[in-house]
Formats: C-alpha cells, structure tokens, sequence
C-alpha cells in the first residue's frame, strides 16, 4: 500500500515532513513542544514542592518527572511505539496540562500554571480540530 494520496486529492497533515507543511502546523508543532516542556518542568516543580524541598523533594520530583516522561515516551509521543488512539491520548493530555497547570498555581507560580494549562488546552483543542493521517486515530 503506498503512503502517497491519490491524485488529486490534497494531502493531509500527519506526522513528520507532513506536520511541518504549512506555517500554521509548523507553529503548531513548536507551541505543542513548548507546552511539553513547560508541563515536565511543572510535573518536577509541582512534586519537588510536594516532597517538602530538599532531599526528600528533589528525589520525589525526579521520581514523578521520569514516570511522567516513561509514560509520554511509551503511550504519547508521536513515535511511542505503544501510542494511544487518538481521543484518550487527547484526554490524557488535557487532563495532565490541567493537574499540572494546578500544582503550579497552588505552588505559587500563576504565570507558568496558566500557561501549561491554557496553552496544554488549546494545543489539544487544535489537535482535536486537525484532519489525522494516524493510522490509530479513533
């Protein structure tokens, strides 16, 4: 089966050199790699703060960062070789931009917080609106 569309027929955005194929993904792409980081740093804070500082702090921070990180690698990136369908993926990301974006604020850093949250929710929101070419899209 060959990967190319039919003639005619316009391509649709997926992953790779198709993701960058206009400028609107392209920024897509960045903001989405943006918030990613955004929400692993805010996983790290937000737990670092949970174990009380210190020691007991960054080694509760650097435990939930690398299960956030094993988890994003396996089941949510786009090369994971266990990538969740499409719909749950979006619900998982939603949901941990929001419990991130809310450790953050209850942390005490309202701008990073809000930014993981209402960036994390448009970047879904948009990845929700955009035609797939993923085979596992449901």
């Amino acid at each position: 089966m060959s990967d190319e569309a039919p003639q005619g027929s316009p391509p649709k955005p997926g992953h790779g050199a198709d993701l960058m194929s206009t400028p609107s993904l392209f920024a897509l792409a960045v903001v989405a790699f943006v918030v990613e980081l955004a929400l692993f740093g805010g996983v790290a804070l937000t737990f670092y703060q949970a174990g009380g500082g210190g020691l007991a702090g960054w080694l509760t921070a650097a435990v939930a960062t690398a299960g956030v990180l094993a988890f994003w690698g396996l089941f949510m990136a786009p090369r994971a070789t266990r990538r969740l369908a499409t719909t749950p993926r979006l619900v998982v990301s939603a949901l941990l931009c929001l419990f991130t974006a809310y450790g953050l604020l209850q942390g005490g850093y309202p701008w990073w917080g809000g930014f993981v949250g209402i960036a994390g929710i448009a970047v879904v929101a948009a990845q929700a609106v955009l035609p797939s070419a993923d085979p596992q899209a449901s």
